[in-house]
């Protein structure tokens, strides 16, 4: 049995509050990847905004809490590994697959949309089925570029998904792996093979930093007061968007730190949070759409615009943003959703809860 399982119940709550981080996250990104293509394909030097890559952070914080949250009742349940997998997979593959085989098919369709995709049929195969590769260039990272972070995420799936099988400690097994792994980033050499994917990254820390939040905010014993939330929540976003020196750069650790305060105070603030907008809601829920789709839409604006002769990066960036969430949005409503709802209809017993929809993969 597992050891000093979390004896609470899960509160109703929705955290509307790591909904909004959600969309923020995905929002960060976006707005990144939309400069750097407006950037590289219509005004060579335009500024691209580098703190647009803490959304991962973001993103990877989020899905700690996410996967402890709304699991705990698999903790002790007989075949909740079963379940938490097959959640898992049901929400995270399908999309990722379909966004794979979008870009797959553009690229050998009209290989001038898209500039860094290149690679022979085992490299394709190995980024459907996530097994650590490289590209022709010899970068680590599958066929949809955005995909590297799902790597992670699904890693961390199957770690879960290993404790709830072994029904053991959840936070020990996960910190005797994960915190590891994360440091084997400070040691990490390009040219080592590529089966050592995992070990080139802090950020599994975050993980970690997640499910060490969900387990306070069960207990309800030490989330903190308004006064302490507020200054923490402004300390975390100071973090995220302070350009770190490269030297002393470590995204577990300076980010991660500033990603795990923010959603630490956003989780403390919850019961005094105001009516949050719909649409926000809404795109919070078409956020995984928004992070798949988008680096094969946004490129579009830029082209477009040079071959109008309109050199104008940040109107490319504006245009790119937009479609990226109006795409983003439209595929979530008329592809996502339903797909999703089919396959849980039809391959598990019980509906995702609300709360298992707030991490990357949704």
């Amino acid at each position: 049995m597992m050891a000093n399982p979390l004896e609470t119940t899960i509160a109703s709550r929705k955290y509307s509050g790591l909904q909004v981080l959600r969309i923020t996250a995905a929002f960060m990104v976006l707005v990144m990847h939309s400069m750097f293509f407006a950037s590289e394909r219509l005004k060579p030097g335009f500024h691209i905004w580098g703190q647009g890559a803490t959304g991962v952070d973001i993103f990877f914080v989020l899905s700690g809490f996410v996967m402890v949250y709304s699991s705990t009742k698999l903790f002790n349940a007989p075949g909740g590994w079963k379940t938490f997998a097959r959640r898992r997979i049901i929400r995270i593959i399908p999309m990722y697959w379909l966004a794979t085989s979008v870009k797959l098919a553009v690229m050998l369709l009209s290989a001038g949309l898209i500039l860094h995709a290149r690679g022979n049929a085992a490299y394709v195969i190995e980024s459907y089925l996530f097994i650590p590769c490289r590209d022709s260039s010899g970068t680590p990272g599958p066929l949809l570029g955005v995909g590297w972070t799902l790597y992670f995420e699904m890693f961390f799936y199957a770690l879960f998904t290993a404790a709830l099988f072994l029904r053991t400690n959840i936070y020990r097994f996960a910190g005797w792996i994960l915190i590891p792994l994360g440091l084997g980033a400070f040691l990490y050499k390009p040219d080592w093979p590529v089966a050592l994917f995992y070990l080139n990254n802090t950020r599994l820390f975050e993980f970690f930093y997640g499910m060490l939040i969900a387990r306070i905010c069960l207990t309800r014993k030490k989330t903190f007061p308004l006064s302490l939330s507020l200054p923490l929540m402004a300390a975390g976003i100071a973090g995220l968007l302070t350009p770190w020196p490269e030297a002393y750069h470590v995204p577990g650790l300076a980010d991660g730190a500033s990603a795990a305060a923010l959603i630490f105070a956003m989780a403390s603030v919850e019961d005094r949070l105001s009516r949050i907008p719909r649409i926000v809601l809404y795109l919070a829920d078409a956020s995984y759409a928004i992070y798949l789709f988008h680096p094969l839409i946004a490129p579009a604006a830029p082209l477009l615009l040079m071959k109008m002769h309109l050199i104008h990066p940040w109107l490319s960036v504006a245009i790119s943003v937009f479609s990226g969430l109006a795409a983003g949005a439209i595929i979530h409503s008329l592809i996502e959703a339903p797909l999703t709802q089919w396959l849980q209809r039809n391959f598990q017993q019980k509906p995702v809860t609300a709360a298992a929809a707030v991490s990357v993969g949704g």
